[in-house]
């Protein structure tokens, strides 16, 4: 759900395999505005628009779309962006293949503290070293 809003970019743009305009990562980027858009009034799940609106936010805060950090990102959101980097770097997208079992690892290990957060991303990580036969991806 925390990517709904990718309905409301077009489909050019989601699935093109070349480097992106600075117009068309303009248009990713309001991705999480419109999904927050479309889940706010669902109240069995309340807060399930902040996962959506801030699961591209950073721990430092050079996130988006609103650059906050730390603590003042919701939990969902902070779990979120973790399972998110691990879901889009360990399946095949329109410009690259799934990338290896280590680098994934790498990748959330120095992304620790800037881009997640350091208690999800040990969970992650954790979990990725149990998963020996490279199982949990996709």
């Amino acid at each position: 759900m925390h990517d709904i809003g990718k309905i409301g970019v077009p489909d050019t743009v989601i699935n093109k395999t070349s480097r992106l305009t600075d117009e068309e990562f303009a248009m990713i980027k309001q991705h999480p505005i419109i999904g927050a858009k479309i889940l706010k009034d669902i109240i069995e799940m309340p807060g399930i628009e902040k996962g959506a609106r801030w699961h591209h936010e950073r721990c430092d805060g050079k996130g988006c779309p609103d650059c906050i950090s730390g603590e003042d990102i919701s939990v969902f959101s902070r779990i979120i962006c973790v399972a998110d980097a691990y879901d889009a770097m360990t399946s095949t997208r329109s410009y690259r293949d799934i990338l290896p079992q280590q680098k994934v690892r790498e990748e959330l290990v120095n992304g620790r503290e800037t881009q997640f957060d350091p208690g999800f991303a040990d969970i992650m990580i954790s979990l990725i070293d149990e998963d020996k036969d490279y199982k949990m991806r996709g």
